[in-house]
């Protein structure tokens, strides 16, 4: 094991029971094209608002109520701590449901899962 599998491994246990999503915000969406959209969203929990951390390239689950959930990549910046972003396509029930919320909505969020893209060595 790694020094930076067990950096990850220490703060996925941290974040509690990785089963349960954490509630997330909706701040603003972006419509790229017809059928594809980009979400900014925050966490509702202000400290994990401030202590969650990813790696680029990294992906979560997102769910919505009743409706279901689907792993999409975590598209902003681990630098960037103001926002989290990830797009959809609207091609199923998901994401379609995704497509209907607006700005303040909430939905859950797991993860961050995934091996990173190793930038350091890039």
């Amino acid at each position: 094991m790694t020094v930076a599998d067990i950096s990850h491994r220490r703060r996925f246990l941290a974040q509690g029971n990785v089963y349960l999503p954490h509630i997330a915000i909706i701040e603003k969406i972006i419509d790229e094209t017809y059928d594809t959209k980009t979400f900014h969203f925050n966490f509702k929990d202000e400290k994990l608002r401030e202590e969650f951390t990813f790696d680029s390239g990294q992906f979560g689950e997102y769910s919505v109520l009743g409706i279901g959930e689907a792993p999409f990549c975590i598209s902003s910046s681990p630098t960037r701590r103001s926002h989290l972003e990830f797009a959809a396509q609207r091609v199923g029930r998901l994401t379609n449901a995704l497509h209907r919320l607006s700005v303040g909505a909430e939905f859950g969020f797991r993860g961050p899962y995934g091996n990173s893209f190793p930038l350091d060595f890039l």
